[in-house]
């Protein structure tokens, strides 16, 4: 079938269907999924591959992966949901990927849940646009060309519960489902203009834990060792690995510490991370802040950091490109023009080319921005264009690009 006769049956499908796709995502967006709640993300996961098993998808919650020694933590994250329209057996094939976990903590989406302002343009929610606008988008374009029989191969759909933390539990399972894939479409928000994205930076993240000594702050203080203050010291020794020049960010984002104001802290910690341009740079500085966690500044304290790499960077390969060709090819055809814009953001996207060697294109979820804020915001219009753009690339996709050779994980 021609790409034009594609799209006009695509037309006809996504004719009647803003509605229930707003409404699912009002639905979706007024659901709390803070990364640390797993069973509230689960919940989000239940609903999404309810909704496709009704469409006929093979859809699962996918088991977890065993934590590392150093990282039990992540036995406490939620579960990646699958749905396919074939097989295990029949791969992959092209695979549409997205997060269901956001950054806001229980009650948001009490406190402001989903708003639809049609005079504006803009729908608000916790999360919205990153990323359950395009959860939703794949949920339907996956169910459009399934119900059309436009794909000539399988489809794959991942939601992952851990994304804003690097996805940690995530990419091993990413690593199964999708090795040997044809392509990757990954429905991040997309920029307003039509941006979409081929180039992101990489992200790690670090949990960094110091023991020290307790005592009377004022009696006996000579007596104690303070995990704070070694804590002082190392965040200031880690941001000097800052450089800005060369898009390499290290970031103390979260810390704690301490038993009460007039005792010597026997214990702190504290959560980093870090960005970067390329998978050897990652590399290179999560080995220098292990370097200098293992430098005393305070006698009595002792330190450990665990993590490091979480997701690689997204490069404009020769696959990425031919894939952005093909997504411009179907901007062209409905009318809705693309370009290519970089984005100092990660996302599993990286992980899917730079490690899966599948080529995959990001930001193709519906336009918006003022992520992680309580100002995000989605633009309604571009819902439907966006999920025609996706499943016109999916079906180029589909023909141009053979299953990539599986590596070895």
């Amino acid at each position: 079938m021609e790409l034009s006769q594609c799209k006009e049956r695509l037309d006809a499908w996504f004719s009647d269907k803003e509605p229930e796709m707003l409404s699912m995502l009002e639905r979706i967006v007024n659901m709390d999924s803070f990364t640390n709640d797993a069973a509230d993300v689960n919940k989000v996961g239940e609903v999404v591959t309810g909704w496709l098993a009704e469409a006929g998808f093979h859809t699962a919650k996918l088991p977890k992966k065993p934590a590392p020694a150093d990282e039990q933590w992540m036995n406490g994250l939620g579960n990646v949901f699958s749905a396919r329209t074939h097989s295990v057996e029949c791969g992959p094939g092209v695979a549409f990927i997205g997060h269901m976990d956001t950054v806001f903590p229980a009650g948001t989406a009490g406190a402001r849940p989903f708003r639809l302002d049609r005079a504006a343009d803009r729908a608000t929610g916790p999360g919205v646009t990153d990323m359950k606008a395009g959860i939703v988008q794949n949920m339907f374009v996956a169910r459009a060309l399934k119900e059309l029989g436009l794909m000539d191969v399988p489809m794959t759909l991942t939601f992952s519960p851990d994304e804003e933390l690097g996805s940690p539990s995530t990419t091993p399972i990413l690593g199964e489902q999708l090795n040997g894939a044809q392509a990757v479409i990954c429905t991040e928000p997309g920029y307003p203009g039509g941006g979409v994205t081929l180039e992101r930076k990489g992200s790690g993240h670090m949990f960094l834990e110091i023991m020290g000594i307790s005592a009377h702050a004022g009696r006996c203080y000579q007596d104690g060792a303070s995990a704070i203050l070694e804590l002082a010291h190392k965040i200031l020794a880690f941001d000097a690995y800052v450089d800005l020049d060369h898009d390499t960010t290290v970031n103390t984002g979260l810390v704690n510490g301490g038993t009460s104001a007039n005792s010597v802290a026997p214990n702190a910690s504290a959560r980093i991370h870090i960005t970067f341009k390329t998978l050897e740079t990652g590399r290179r500085l999560a080995e220098a802040l292990r370097a200098e966690t293992a430098k005393n500044h305070i006698p009595g304290t002792s330190s450990h950091i665990s993590g490091g790499v979480r997701l690689p960077p997204l490069v404009p390969t020769p696959g990425v490109m031919k894939l952005f060709s093909l997504a411009e090819q179907a901007g062209e055809l409905i009318g809705y023009s693309v370009h290519s814009a970089p984005s100092k953001g990660t996302a599993e996207s990286g992980y899917c080319s730079s490690v899966l060697g599948v080529p995959a294109i990001c930001s193709m979820g519906p336009e918006g921005s003022n992520l992680h804020s309580a100002d995000e915001y989605m633009i309604p219009s571009t819902f439907v264009p966006r999920c025609k753009l996706a499943a016109l690339t999916a079906i180029q996709a589909a023909r141009a690009f053979a299953p990539a050779a599986k590596v070895s994980l």
